[in-house]
């Protein structure tokens, strides 16, 4: 039964036009805090053309079971965080032959280049290889912190609340000073234990890429210039790695959440450097004396209380290699509100806030 004249519904033989799907290229390493990063990027519709991961040591020497066990890890790595999604896999490294590797990528036809921790400047002639340029993600609320080590700065120079996050910013000729497009800033509580530490910077890698990368993609994003100053350069001292007896109990604590692992922290004991590894007791408040090491522990006086501390050796190292190889960073967990810059949408970019300029 037809219904009232006018009322039929006409139905299009047309295809309902879907969109886009964007191509990216990742360069970072495949680890259980970067696969978040990539699950994200397939989440948001996407396709990953190809992932350059960091070359093994001594290649040509035939067969090494430390690569292969390596290699099988990124592989299981990749199953966990992408399922079957096939994913290309170049490795890249030391000495960086970039004409090579502009050679493997027109074929992918990726709109994007998006890296993680690369220890070099892309150039500029690779980057001119994607429509869109290359993105790259800092642990640090940018302009401040730029450089190799922000986040153990941040955690020296007591900053970690004040500029501690993750930017989202085109890359450009130098360091760190592309357009910033996106930022997740971190709380004091994102810094509670080395755990929290690593997952909040997974969680906020995956919303950025899921949310503010295709936007900027898509030009419905266009960022915002960072300011110029005379910011803090985050390059890690061996100053920053001794602990004296002015430092709180906080402080040292988050120190070992942030530096423990690599490169350490370290205490004078009788003239020696003795390398700390995790609190195990609080003594009470402090005593005056100086710091006494026996049987792998170490008594120490800080500023607000004595505390006592096991000595890192080779056991505890392997015993936190184990634990680092069977953890799984929680990157689902809700994500701070992402702060974006240069929406187009907007009649006005937010402002890159200046304050916090340093020496």
């Amino acid at each position: 039964m037809s219904g009232p004249a006018g009322s039929e519904k006409m139905i299009s033989s047309e295809p309902v036009a879907r969109p886009r799907q964007l191509n990216a290229v990742f360069i970072l390493d495949v680890s259980a805090y970067t696969g978040p990063l990539l699950s994200g990027w397939i989440e948001a519709g996407n396709r990953i053309g190809a992932i350059i991961v960091p070359g093994f040591q001594h290649p040509s020497r035939g067969f090494s079971i430390g690569n292969f066990r390596r290699r099988l890890r990124r592989r299981l790595l990749l199953r966990r965080y992408l399922g079957n999604t096939p994913a290309k896999l170049i490795e890249f490294g030391r000495p960086y032959d970039w004409d090579e590797l502009g050679r493997q990528l027109p074929d992918i036809a990726a709109d994007v280049l998006i890296c993680y921790a690369f220890p070099t400047l892309i150039p500029q002639q690779l980057l001119g290889l994607f429509p869109k340029g290359g993105l790259n993600f800092h642990p640090a609320l940018l302009p401040n912190y730029r450089g190799p080590h922000p986040l153990h700065r941040l955690a020296a120079d007591g900053q970690h609340a004040v500029h501690g996050g993750v930017t989202l910013h085109k890359m450009s000729a130098n360091f760190d000073d592309g357009d910033i497009l996106g930022q997740v800033p971190f709380s004091e509580a994102h810094w509670a234990t080395r755990r929290d530490v690593a997952d909040s910077v997974a969680t906020a890698m995956r919303a950025l890429v899921r949310e503010v990368a295709p936007a900027y993609c898509k030009d419905l994003v266009s960022g915002t210039r960072q300011p110029t100053g005379d910011f803090v350069w985050a390059r890690l001292e061996r100053n920053h790695m001794a602990i004296s007896s002015d430092m709180s109990i906080e402080h040292v604590a988050r120190l070992w959440h942030v530096l423990g692992g690599n490169p350490g922290i370290y205490l004078d004991v009788a003239g020696r450097e003795v390398r700390l590894a995790f609190q195990i007791a609080r003594l009470g408040p402090p005593t005056g004396k100086g710091p006494v090491r026996r049987w792998g522990r170490v008594e120490f006086d800080l500023a607000n209380g004595r505390v006592r501390y096991l000595t890192y050796g080779r056991l505890l190292k392997r015993l936190m290699k184990m634990h680092a190889a069977f953890a799984q960073p929680k990157a689902g967990k809700p994500c701070p509100e992402i702060r974006v810059f240069g929406k187009v949408a907007s009649e006005s970019a937010p402002e890159v806030p200046p304050a916090g300029r340093g020496g």
